[in-house]
């Protein structure tokens, strides 16, 4: 036996001792949520008033609480403790389904919530209370006794059903007080607010601060999930003590919290490498145990120094005492093995409406002499050292943690029974490089898809099986128990009796790239390229190799399409059979259409150039080299051309210039003597400056770097680059080849085997080919669809467009993540597709538009000697999407997946092009055709691994936008991160996070039921279909129609260039310059052109607004310059233009149309 210090507690109630700090300090801040601050005095009085109302609806028992998580959640928690009521949590985030049935396992007649409990309620049959309603009467002391129930905790049950543990007050009241002490928390203190309302660790950050007097910051739904911003909240919130779960350890940095001075963690075991992270300069490492059984906590331990061995659990807390018996509750020697049992104040009454269930796990302590006395069976196998230290071995019990949470698999086994098509269920436990996770074994003619779909509404998202199997019978041992083991075994060597190798001489050679391009040992001709890890990028580079290898016309919609050895390596052997494909070298250096883009953007505004800025930033923990590091970068700027390209113009036509390799600048900010807050935020500041100051296309370098010293041993590496020169795949080359030669010298990095002015050479001659028929392909494709995507906003757009950011972000959980693969391998598709058909529908739900087009981003690196290479590979492809409400989810997942294959087989029309032949290019408050972005990155974040160093990113908020919205989805972790990057300018951050919230719930329900209709997965907001324009094919007018002609001296002036850029033999007055053939890249070279013509100082946004001949010399000769210009310039223009339409005729005549 141990025994925990017995000490005194107050004989009060827990709204009592709130009570008594609101008298005490009433204008003290008892919680905060950003800006948002209520007080002890404000929020005893809302409590005090709820409290009253639910009084007078009677002698109150069990009340719900069902609220997001906003300062209101304390409000109602606080207010049903008042009114004598014991609080029932109902966690927002369960499904539908498993809150009605905590509420009807509780016998909850009343539920308090707020606007979203209110909605997840409303068909429940349950009065449901405001949380701002109010009663009459003044104030009063909490009249529950101490014996009377507090709140109601349900965890998974064996039985099949939840079970309800019952926590009286003196039990709270006693783990309030004792947290206090053990945390030293008081009115000085700042905790944070964590933990979900449904899970017991609750009670130690919503509920324990307040009896102390300290202040709870209250972390919202995105502050919870997104570890940049729990970083930022706990930084700017000041938090001094938090209760951090162990997944979320390893995701902050302690260096970037200086406030914080005591890390409680519990639930499960934290890493034993987590003490030495989190300890030093007098912060505390405490490691809680207990279960929900015994209110929150029964043993602690406190951490200190370097482990690398598990945490022990301590030793008993005050006022309890703890045994560890055998299989009789006879105690066992120390060192051996046993259970725990767990006895003093904190024991709960037992279970909600189940006195067997009671009886069987509180038994009496049959080592004390108090009459009553009551032990819990943990059912947690344990060991005791010689010094009384707890050690945790594992269960006794079928009851497991999966990410903190409890869960009893028999609950699990029964939901799967309860399946009208399953005859036996039986889940097992499996250990994995992701944790434990659950495995599921079913009889019957259910398939796998619909038994995750009926969990999935039953069951919280950990308790939904990762891996279900449909087998023909259950085995058996001899004692009559389904034998797990050998289930367990089936599993694991499925794969090989199913293995069914290359059986062709293709197939073995696409085997071969296709294991080597994943990391594989092998690959069979029935596996499945997605299944087996690929996604779009890794198909485009399996292509890239397979092409020269083969020397077939392979193709990236073939791996899309084909999925299996057996399938690609068929169509391989049908396609042509190709010439040889080395690149074109291309001297001098020309751009890529997509350059040519940027370009063009940063002439029509340059508030635009910011906005494609990519920025890098990695925090160096060890003894770093500045000088081997400026070295590394030298190097790598040498062996990567593109990154010594400026882009200038000639006569506003623009090209590309080579800069001779030089020792790339790394100047140092030091910031190592400022205080470590201080420093932090300061870092902060000259980050986000740093990728707000924009390249100058013509005269910088198209990237730059900068290093920041934090400490001796501690550096900030910051890169930026613009996107001309660099794309997200560069990342990882970039890091490559810096960590080769800061490990082993510029010697290190071998030349390329062919440079990006090759890439942009090889690529002219591919799309000479092929340019015209994936253009004609583009414009029928996207006849008729709205041109415009009008996302409602919270202020009126701009009259031009602007590029300021907002950020909002969320992430998918990690059983969400894993169901979204799962659900996209069912179905055939990628899980770009899902969450690009989810989008689709919230879009169409919020706009009113059944149909829109939505960019995004194709990556062109189809040949081996690109893959190293550092540069802007990157085309925007418009995407055409139809929204039908009465269609399932799983329609609008395949037909995304049909729109991004047939996009991809297409590639040789760029965005430039397409919006050019629908005459969409005098778009000025919004770009043209495109406005919405759609980005889903398909390969996990590099990181920088330099010799004797540890790196870790560093977040870098977007310095612009470059559309009106743009969604990022990135994996991390096994967490699926969705990122919206908007026009601050327009949208609001509220609005955002509110969109990415529907987002989630509809990826979420959506792979949850897959005939899910689309208006029930996103409603329609009501809203009228808006009138926009569509597209229409728009043929350049021939030179033999004629308008007007030209008048004044600046209207010859004007279509004297107009002739010139656009190879025409004249214009009239009234000619539209975009219906005339003109792109904006024209438009760019117009301007230029007039300006020199006329000595003006036109801009080009002032030529996309008066895009006729007439418009824009009205414009000239409004603006109060002279319209004197000469003949002979006009007659030169009208001679060079001439000249240009000769070549083409000739070029026509001798190679065919000109590209």
């Amino acid at each position: 036996m141990a025994q925990g210090e017995v000490r005194e507690f107050p004989d009060r109630r827990f709204p009592d001792l709130v009570a008594d700090q609101a008298a005490r300090r009433p204008d003290a801040v008892a919680v905060r949520q950003w800006d948002t601050t209520v007080t002890y005095g404000e929020l005893c009085g809302a409590a005090s008033a709820l409290a009253a109302r639910l009084r007078a609806d009677g002698p109150p028992d069990l009340i719900g609480v069902c609220a997001d998580r906003t300062p209101t959640l304390i409000t109602a928690l606080l207010g049903v403790l008042g009114s004598g009521a014991g609080y029932v949590p109902l966690d927002p985030a369960l499904p539908p389904a498993r809150l009605r049935e905590i509420a009807a396992e509780a016998g909850l007649r009343t539920v308090v919530c707020d606007d979203l409990g209110t909605r997840l309620l409303a068909d429940c049959g349950l009065d449901l209370v405001p949380v701002g309603a109010a009663g009459t009467g003044a104030a009063q002391p909490c009249p529950a006794s101490a014996d009377d129930i507090a709140y109601v905790m349900f965890t998974s049950g064996s039985t099949g059903r939840p079970k309800g543990v019952m926590i009286p007050h003196e039990a709270l009241t006693e783990f309030v007080t004792a947290l206090a002490d053990l945390a030293d928390l008081d009115g000085a203190g700042v905790m944070l607010g964590f933990a979900s309302i449904g899970f017991d660790a609750s009670v130690i950050d919503l509920l324990a601060p307040l009896a102390a007097g300290a202040t709870i910051a209250l972390a919202g739904p995105e502050d919870r999930t997104d570890p940049t911003r729990l970083q930022r909240f706990c930084a700017e919130h000041r938090v001094s003590v938090a209760f951090l779960p162990p997944a979320v350890l390893p995701i902050l940095d302690p260096a970037g919290l200086p406030d914080l001075r005591v890390v409680l963690t519990g639930s499960e075991a934290p890493g034993p490498e987590q003490v030495a992270r989190w300890t030093g300069t007098g912060r505390r490492f405490l490691n809680l145990f207990g279960p929900t059984e015994t209110t929150v906590l029964v043993t602690w331990f406190e951490a200190t120094g370097s482990w690398d061995r598990p945490l022990p659990i301590g030793r008993p807390a005050a006022n309890h005492r703890v045994y560890v018996v055998d299989e009789h509750q006879r105690p066992v020697a120390p060192g051996e093995p046993g259970e725990l049992l767990a006895g003093g104040v904190g024991l709960a009454l037992g279970y909600l409406g189940a006195p067997d269930l009671t009886a069987q796990r509180f038994v009496p302590d049959p080592f004390s002499a108090v009459p009553g006395a009551r032990l819990y069976r943990t059912g947690d196998l344990v060991t005791a050292g010689p010094d009384g230290m707890l050690h945790f071995l594992g269960r006794v019990d079928r009851q497991v943690k999966i990410r903190g949470q409890r869960v009893e698999i028999g609950e699990v086994e029964a939901v799967l029974r309860r399946h009208p098509q399953v005859g036996h269920a039986a889940v097992a436990a499996a250990d994995g490089p992701a944790g434990t996770r659950l495995l599921a074994f079913v009889t019957g003619e259910a398939t796998p898809q619909e038994l995750r779909t009926f969990c999935a509404a039953r069951l919280g998202t950990a308790m939904v099986p990762a891996h279900i199997t449909v087998v023909a019978e259950l085995p058996l041992l001899s004692s009559g128990k389904v034998d797990l083991d050998r289930l367990l075994a089936t599993v694991l060597t499925a794969g090989d009796a199913a293995f069914a190798p290359p059986a062709t001489p293709i197939e073995q050679q696409i085997a071969e790239v296709w294991a080597e391009l994943l990391g594989l040992a092998r690959v069979g001709r029935d596996d499945d390229f997605f299944d087996t890890g690929g996604h779009s990028i890794t198909a485009m580079r399996l292509v890239a190799a397979l092409r020269p290898r083969l020397r077939r016309d392979i193709a990236i919609e073939d791996v899309l399409q084909g999925r299996t050895l057996r399938a690609i390596a068929d169509r391989a052997q049908a396609a042509a059979t190709l010439g040889d494909e080395q690149p074109v070298r291309g001297r001098p250096p020309a751009l890529s259409p997509s350059q040519q883009r940027l370009w063009f953007l940063e002439r029509y505004s340059p508030d635009a150039a910011a906005a494609y800025n990519i920025v890098l930033a990695e925090r160096l923990r060890g003894p770093l080299d500045a000088a081997a590091l400026q070295t590394a970068l030298t190097a790598v700027a040498a062996r990567q051309e593109v990154l010594r390209w400026r882009i200038p113009d000639t006569d506003g036509v623009p090209h590309a210039v080579l800069d001779p390799a030089a020792a790339v600048p790394l100047p140092v900010t030091d910031l190592s003597a400022l205080p470590a807050a201080d420093r932090e935020r300061e870092l902060a500041a000259q980050l986000s400056a740093e990728a707000g100051r924009r390249f100058r296309l013509a005269t910088d370098t198209l990237w730059r770097t900068r290093l920041f010293r934090l400490g001796d041993d501690e550096h900030v590496l910051a890169v930026t680059a613009h996107h001309a020169v660099f794309d997200g795949w560069s990342q990882a080359l970039l890091y490559a080849d810096l960590a080769a030669a800061y490990a082993h010298g510029p010697d290190a990095l071998k030349p390329l085997p062919a440079t990006y002015a090759d890439y942009v050479a090889w690529r002219d001659e591919r799309r000479r080919h092929r340019a015209d028929s994936d253009l004609a392909w583009w414009t029928s494709h996207l006849d008729g669809a709205p041109t415009v995507l009008e996302v409602p906003g919270d202020r009126p757009r701009p009259d031009e467009q602007t590029y300021a950011a907002g950020y909002a972000g969320c992430w998918l959980d990690p059983d969400s993540t894993a169901g979204l693969h799962q659900f996209a391998r069912d179905l055939g598709a990628t899980p770009s597709a899902v969450l690009l058909a989810a989008f689709g529908l919230v879009l169409a739900a919020r706009t009113g538009q059944d149909e829109m087009v939505l960019g995004t981003p194709a990556v062109d690196r189809r040949h081996p000697d690109f893959e190293d290479m550092v540069g802007f590979f990157i085309d925007i492809m418009p995407l055409r999407l139809r929204a039908e409400p009465g269609g399932s989810f799983a329609a609008h997942v395949r037909a995304a997946r049909d729109e991004l294959i047939a996009a991809l087989a297409h590639p040789e029309a760029p965005l430039e092009r397409i919006v050019q032949a629908f005459g969409l290019g005098g778009q000025t408050t919004r770009s043209p055709l495109v406005q919405v972005l759609f980005n889903v990155f398909n390969f996990a974040a590099p990181r920088l691994d330099l010799t004797g160093l540890t790196a870790e990113a560093v977040p870098v908020p977007a310095p612009g936008s470059a559309f009106d919205l743009t969604l990022y989805g990135v994996e991390r972790d096994g967490r699926m991160r969705l990122e919206a990057v908007y026009n601050s300018d327009i949208y609001q951050q509220s609005t955002m996070d509110e969109l990415l919230q529907t987002l989630r719930q509809v990826i979420v329900e959506g792979i949850a039921d897959a005939n899910a209709p689309a208006a029930r997965l996103a409603p329609s907001r009501g809203l009228p279909a808006p009138v926009v324009p569509h597209a229409k094919v728009r043929p350049p007018k021939p030179d033999t129609v004629i308008t007007r002609p030209p008048e004044t001296a600046t209207e010859h002036a004007v279509a004297a260039v107009w002739c010139e850029v656009l190879g025409r033999d004249a214009v009239g007055v009234t000619d539209n310059f975009f219906d005339s053939g003109g792109g904006s890249l024209a438009m760019a070279t117009v301007q230029q052109r007039l300006n020199r013509l006329l000595g003006r100082d036109l801009r080009v946004v002032d030529l996309f607004r008066y895009p006729t001949v007439r418009t824009i010399a009205a414009h000239l000769d409004g603006a109060g310059h002279g319209t004197d210009s000469t003949d002979d310039a006009v007659e030169q223009a009208l001679r060079r233009g001439a000249a240009r339409r000769a070549r083409n005729r000739h070029r026509t005549a001798t190679e065919g149309e000109p590209q």
